[in-house]
Parts: structure tokens; C-alpha cells; sequence
């Protein structure tokens, strides 16, 4: 039997001007430990955390798909000023309507378990995407951000919402570090 590759999208902030080496650093141990599982990475192919953790990835091997909101090479790096070497694979998008929503949107289906770091609006709607869609999500706390926003949403709406068919399925995992994610993230990967 051909066991398939697991899946592990990255989201989080994008701002790579704040991020310290400590920052960085914590991103390519992360990096690098998704490609010692032999899992792919899904990103949307932008900078900030993802960017980091997709880096080491492929510096160790590993294979990086990303989702870019443009419609081809040219508008990714011109229009959008997004790298290329945090890639293996990029995957472009055809339509003009909301690019960043879709191309968040278009990854989901294939996660197989999702991380989330920092972030602002663009990681708050990815969590809200992977929600939906039932998935694992390690959540790490340690950056701020769009993460605690969303657990605080989570717990607010969970103690109100009627409709228990929106939070059956999904699993947050609530850690406080990145090496509190590896070893979650070592638990769902079996």
C-alpha cells in the first residue's frame, strides 16, 4: 500500500520587517521538522511565517506548495512582490474576485492538518476557513495576533452558537510554543 504524503498548511503574519532572528529561527525548526516527516507544506506563498518555515523546509529537502494570489509568475513577483524561493510549487489562481480569500480557500481542501502563528486578517479568515472545513488546528500563542483573536472568537461564539454542526469536526490544539507544536504536530501526523 502507497502511503500518500500528509499535508501541513502554514498560516500566519506576513510582515517580514518585524520578525527578530529568534522569530525566523523558531520558524525553521518548525521548517525543518515538518520535512523530517516527509510531509508537504502548503502556504500562501507570501513572506512572513510561512515564508520562514517553508525555507527550511525546502533547505532540508522538503516540499513547499504555494498559493499565490496572482494569476501567473510575473503579477507574483511584480504586482504582489512575493518571493519564489519559498516554493517548490506554486499554484496560481483565475479569478479577479477576492484572490487572497480564494487562494486561502482553494488550499483547504487538501490540508491535512493546519498551523497558525501571529497574523492579522488574512490569518484570522484562514482559521475561520479551516474551521468549516473540520480541521486539525495547532494554534500557537506565543506571537499574538490573529491566533488569540480567534481563540477568543472560538469560545465566544461555542458558548452561544445553536448550531453545533459548525464547531463537530475541527479540533483546535491550543499550545504556547513552537516546540509545543512539533510535538502536537508529531501526535497528528501518525
Amino acid at each position: 500500500m502507497v502511503k500518500t504524503m500528509k499535508k501541513v498548511t502554514v498560516f500566519g503574519g506576513t510582515n517580514a520587517k518585524n520578525y527578530t532572528k529568534d522569530i525566523q529561527n523558531k520558524c525553521s525548526v518548525l521548517g525543518k521538522y515538518i520535512a523530517s516527516q516527509n510531509a508537504e507544506i502548503l502556504t500562501g506563498a507570501c513572506l512572513g511565517f510561512p515564508y520562514f518555515v517553508a525555507k527550511a523546509a525546502i533547505a532540508q529537502g522538503g516540499q513547499v506548495t504555494g498559493y499565490s494570489p496572482a494569476k501567473n509568475l510575473k503579477e507574483h513577483i511584480e504586482l504582489y512582490k512575493f518571493p519564489t524561493d519559498g516554493t517548490t510549487n506554486l499554484v496560481f489562481e483565475d479569478h479577479t474576485e477576492a484572490p487572497f480569500l480564494k487562494r486561502s480557500l482553494d488550499m483547504m481542501p487538501f490540508s491535512d492538518v493546519v498551523i497558525a502563528m501571529g497574523g492579522s486578517w488574512g490569518t484570522y479568515v484562514e482559521l475561520v476557513f479551516s474551521l468549516f472545513y473540520k480541521k486539525d488546528i495547532i494554534l500557537i500563542t506565543e506571537f499574538g495576533g490573529a491566533v488569540e483573536q480567534f481563540i477568543d472568537s472560538y469560545n465566544f461564539f461555542g458558548s452561544r452558537d445553536y448550531n453545533p454542526v459548525v464547531h463537530e469536526g475541527a479540533k483546535l490544539h491550543i499550545v504556547e510554543t513552537v516546540e509545543q507544536a512539533i510535538n502536537k504536530l508529531g501526535e497528528l501526523l501518525k
